[in-house]
């Protein structure tokens, strides 16, 4: 039994044969799915919002031929009732064959491993943790438009303190040596250092030369949810904005990512430009998914 946990579980090899059999579940999907997990049974337990991560995690299982349960927010579970997360997985685990969890504070999902009986899916780890599902779907995203064995130059934006999805996207990349990421965030949510590597550039402004110079441009929000102090908050929180005259700076060939929701970062008039991929990137979550259960559940 194998749990999904962090980005660091994924090497060039197994990236490399993951992003090949996500590709044929991509073209499963358009036939309406691959039914072979009749009788599988996935739980997801979420400690924080979602609307993608939950429901395509959802749509995966369904389109594999399982069922789903699902506590969609921990208002409405006996968490409230002061249950330990322990204890709540040990009981899951008799209700599922694989549970997709999100919590709302880091380190609980390892805990939560330590004793299911089934495997864990990190579907978002705290405010400052992991999302290597996500990162998953987002790096099969960029190889549908790149390839990874050439150079290729990535360029993140926005909030890389508490943006999980950062977290687990920046190792991944790393994985291919032709890659090179770029870090764009106010000085006070700068990458912490240890999703730091060598060779990584790190800026506080993004310039029209940044643009220019750019394939993949990965945009964040300030997240609202993770400041304990309102007004810096909103100092913060228009730090960014792309217009649809700044994303024709880019190259014609580039892609605009965002793992969404979007809360001002993105002006709609861009959902219009070529190189607005962000929909797509969530769509990509489904067959990514389908592809992450089905291996852990033996299927594949």
């Amino acid at each position: 039994m194998q749990h999904i946990l962090s980005a660091a579980q994924f090497d060039r090899e197994r990236l490399e044969k993951f992003l090949a059999a996500a590709s044929r579940m991509a073209e499963c999907v358009k036939c309406d799915g691959a039914r072979i997990a009749d009788g599988k049974v996935l739980a997801t337990f979420f400690y924080e919002p979602s609307t993608r991560t939950r429901l395509s995690f959802e749509t995966a299982m369904l389109r594999l031929g399982g069922h789903v349960i699902s506590v969609p927010d921990k208002s409405v579970s006996s968490v409230k009732k002061g249950e330990s997360v322990e204890d709540t997985v040990r009981v899951l685990s008799g209700f599922a064959d694989v549970i997709a969890m999100r919590s709302d504070t880091t380190g609980f999902l390892e805990r939560a491993a330590a004793v299911s009986t089934v495997p864990i899916i990190n579907a978002g780890d705290g405010g400052d943790g992991e999302h290597p599902t996500q990162s998953l779907l987002d790096l099969f995203t960029i190889s549908r438009y790149f390839s990874l064995e050439t150079p290729l130059r990535v360029t993140f934006v926005g909030d890389m303190k508490y943006g999980r999805t950062v977290h687990s996207l920046a190792p991944l990349l790393r994985n291919f040596p032709e890659v090179q990421l770029r870090f764009v965030s106010p000085k006070e949510l700068a990458l912490p250092k240890k999703y730091q590597a060598d060779g990584d550039e790190h800026l506080t402004e993004i310039s029209e030369n940044i643009l220019k110079n750019t394939d993949v441009l990965y945009v964040t929000r300030i997240q609202e949810e993770r400041f304990a102090d309102r007004a810096q908050y909103e100092k913060l929180k228009n730090k960014f904005h792309f217009t649809a005259e700044k994303i024709k700076i880019m190259p014609k060939n580039s892609i605009l990512l965002h793992p969404l929701p979007r809360v001002g970062e993105i002006d709609p008039a861009v959902d219009a430009l070529p190189q607005a991929t962000y929909f797509e990137q969530a769509h990509n979550g489904v067959p990514v998914r389908m592809t992450l259960i089905a291996q852990l559940l033996d299927l594949l």
